[in-house]
């Protein structure tokens, strides 16, 4: 391995944990963490939605997701709760609360981008998108995707809504 890539990956890493650092920072402020904000993004964008697509949506494991829904429906950010129409369907909600803090993430998140994109000339940030892309890709990544349907989304999830006394 040449120094140049050695230097490149040094870069990459430590770019990543910068922005990591500033997406934790700004997020604090949310009251929210980084896993927490991509789920009250994706509820903000989808809607409720069965956990299993969730899960899926976000490619993240199923009982990774369910304590990260368990911690945040604690925290007053999301409710479970029967899908209208098909009650054997508990759907994971946003609450008024965890509304807001979807709003907060977008903001943070945006801030963040600004600040990240204003070391990028103008000309060139098109170019370091496509890049990201094909790294991202490359290495198995891929893009939220909340579209296609499982066959668990017709099946009760083993997690029931609270009953509020």
């Amino acid at each position: 391995m040449t120094d140049s890539r050695r230097l490149l990956l040094h870069l990459v890493l430590h770019a990543a944990r910068l922005l990591d650092e500033r997406v934790r920072v700004a997020l604090r402020d949310v009251g929210a963490h980084h896993g927490q904000g991509r789920v009250l993004d994706a509820l903000l964008a989808q809607g409720p939605l069965p956990l299993s697509r969730l899960a899926a949506g976000l490619h993240i494991a199923q009982p990774s997701a369910t304590v990260m829904v368990q911690r945040m429906e604690a925290a007053g950010l999301v409710e479970r709760r029967a899908r209208e129409g098909d009650a054997r369907v508990v759907e994971v909600a946003l609450t008024p609360r965890g509304r807001r803090a979807a709003h907060g993430v977008r903001e943070a998140w945006q801030a963040v981008e600004e600040e990240l994109l204003a070391g990028v000339p103008r000309g060139r940030r098109r170019d370091l998108e496509e890049l990201l892309l094909a790294v991202r890709d490359h290495l198995g990544g891929r893009s939220p995707d909340f579209t296609s349907r499982e066959e668990t989304d017709d099946v009760p999830l083993l997690i029931t809504p609270r009953r509020h006394r």
